[in-house]
């Protein structure tokens, strides 16, 4: 099992949906609530592969500018004013299978400094 939210300073995130199940081909959307006292910040979606690799899939900063590394199906939401961001996978495939992490980067200038905070939400595949 898995703190409910973990936390680092000032900022924290949330994802409490535990593990999800889906079949080949659906949809699937993670959430994370996050909490920041700063100005300036950044939230990530990454995913922890079988073979021990991290890979990164999505960035916003609190001005809304994006960052894709993943490709078409997947997609973020972000709603500042809830503290919401989520990550859509549409048409699920087995390699999608992973450990999900919800992180968040305080800065108190515009640069990329530091470690995420993160705590992962699994997704299980069902063919």
């Amino acid at each position: 099992s898995f703190p409910a939210g973990f936390s680092q300073g000032q900022g924290s995130v949330m994802q409490t949906q535990g593990q999800l199940e889906k079949l080949g081909g659906q949809t699937v959307t993670l959430e994370c609530t996050f909490s920041t006292g700063n100005q300036y910040y950044y939230l990530f979606w990454y995913r922890l592969e079988r073979s021990g690799a991290m890979d990164f899939l999505f960035r916003i900063d609190e001005n809304n500018d994006e960052e894709n590394g993943a490709g078409r199906r997947f997609s973020a939401e972000f709603r500042e004013s809830s503290k919401f961001f989520s990550l859509t996978i549409k048409e699920l495939e087995p390699t999608d299978s992973a450990m999900y992490f919800c992180a968040l980067q305080e800065d108190t200038v515009r640069r990329l400094i530091g470690s995420p905070v993160q705590k992962p939400t699994p997704l299980a595949f069902s063919p």
